[in-house]
């Protein structure tokens, strides 16, 4: 039954207090005329062999309070006060001990269900506020929900995602002729790939020759104006290499409080070389934090690595092109790790040689790479069935739900999983503190198989 609080008393739902004072009262007289048509000399209960009029009081305190028992024994010792006056005593002294034990039972059954009332509404009140949480939680969940699936459905029906854009630039750049003009046909398009994800309005790309940039800008976005050559956010990216930002030249010097501008993106390839400059004027001021910075810096990364590969001295045939894409984007990975503190790893996969599946075991970890996972096999042609990955952005967390996954692809198609098809794998996280030769040397250590000097990384990646 619901109940309703007033003060310290309850009454339950849809009764007036009016008539609880009426229940009182009738409870009362009820016991009364019960006991005078049981036994007129004795209405009540004073000679039974049990007080049956400690009842009368007791009903109503434990359903409506204190208040109402305490009045409801008060009537009684009332009327058997006028009962005993009318009858002038009839020699018999008036019942005061009983008297007095009725309203003292009548006060603590009252007090004892006010006070499991007070707790009761308490908690009621408590219950009230957690629900209205929950249904405060409950939608918010469902509209963060319905949202998620909205992006989902917009982003699985666009084609425009990072690292395809990334790409297509490799591949704008491939089918051009080496040279500075082919950098200047692709500008258009890699200020394009900052504005779509680094949030920029206003910026101009500058070509870098030397230790100096171009003043005449290869492509920009709005009206970027001149540069000056010498301005202090210029010199510093072109001598640190790295994303230099309006915020950490005011934390650096209050004469950055007269610069215009807001912060100098340089396309630096994993051997340290700038190909050009992104110098920012204006974009919005929620995106100029630091996760955005840090997109920035590491999209920067990754376009002079391009460039790097397609327009630079790695565009040379090289012995083994698999490896060195490793290699490089190996290098990639560290500076990452070294200047972001990005995680990534490296794993050795070792497949049984004498298992009949084991060139279509190898083949399933290399089906089921992700978009900027890289593999290399180092023996192709050999007898080892020996695996390397590169796995950027990726924690030794995050890896176990993909060897979890891995290990029901196998189950699914062969029927077992990793350890029962002796497949052994190797991960290990890149420390700040690594090297690639440290790193290769460990996965052919792992694997068992000798580094020959073509598998030097400086030969590979000049």
């Amino acid at each position: 039954m619901a109940w309703i609080g007033t003060g310290t008393r309850r009454l339950p739902s849809g009764v007036p207090p009016l008539w609880a004072w009426l229940e009182t009262v009738l409870v009362c007289a009820l016991f009364v005329l019960v006991g005078w048509w049981i036994d007129p000399s004795d209405p009540f209960f004073l000679d039974a062999p049990f007080p049956w009029l400690l009842l009368a009081p007791l009903l109503p305190a434990l359903r409506y309070g204190f208040s109402h028992g305490f009045v409801a024994a008060l009537l009684l010792v009332g009327l058997m006060a006028l009962a005993w006056e009318w009858n002038g005593g009839e020699g018999q002294p008036f019942p005061a001990q009983f008297s007095i034990g009725m309203i003292i039972l009548a006060m603590l059954s009252g007090e004892f269900s006010d006070m499991w009332t007070r707790r009761y509404l308490q908690q009621q009140v408590i219950n009230d506020y957690q629900r209205m949480r929950l249904d405060e939680f409950t939608r918010n969940y469902h509209l963060l929900k319905v949202s998620h699936d909205r992006l989902e459905h917009r982003l699985a029906a666009s084609g425009n995602s990072l690292r395809g854009a990334l790409l297509d630039l490799r591949r704008m750049l491939q089918e051009r002729a080496p040279g500075r003009d082919a950098l200047a046909e692709v500008a258009s398009h890699i200020c394009g790939l900052f504005a779509g994800f680094g949030w920029i309005q206003v910026a101009g790309l500058y070509e870098v020759r030397g230790e100096h940039i171009v003043v005449r800008p290869l492509a920009a976005l709005g009206d970027p104006g001149a540069v000056d050559p010498f301005d202090p956010m210029v010199r510093r990216a072109l001598a640190e290499r790295r994303v230099i930002s309006l915020r950490e030249e005011l934390m650096a010097s209050e004469q950055a409080l007269e610069e215009d501008l807001l912060a100098v993106v340089p396309l630096v390839d994993v051997n340290r070389h700038v190909w050009a400059l992104l110098v920012i004027r204006e974009m919005p001021f929620v995106a100029l934090h630091l996760d955005n910075l840090r997109l920035l810096a590491v999209l920067g990364g990754h376009i002079g690595d391009i460039l790097s590969t397609t327009l630079g001295t790695l565009r040379e045939p090289v012995p083994d092109p698999e490896q060195a894409a490793f290699v490089r984007d190996l290098r990639r990975a560290l500076a990452d790790l070294r200047d972001y503190g990005l995680p990534a790893l490296v794993v050795a996969l070792v497949f049984p040689k004498d298992h009949p599946e084991a060139e279509a075991m190898l083949n399933l970890f290399l089906g089921q790479t992700r978009g900027l996972d890289r593999a290399w096999r180092p023996d192709p042609q050999g007898a080892d069935k020996v695996l390397f990955l590169l796995m950027p952005l990726t924690s030794e967390h995050e890896f176990e739900a993909y060897e979890r996954r891995m290990n029901t692809q196998l189950e699914q198609r062969f029927g077992q999983g990793i350890e029962e098809l002796g497949i052994r794998i190797h991960p290990r996280s890149l420390g700040r503190r690594d090297r690639v030769e440290n790193i290769l040397d460990w996965l052919h250590e792992t694997t068992g198989i000798d580094r020959h000097s073509d598998t030097d990384p400086r030969r590979t990646d000049a």
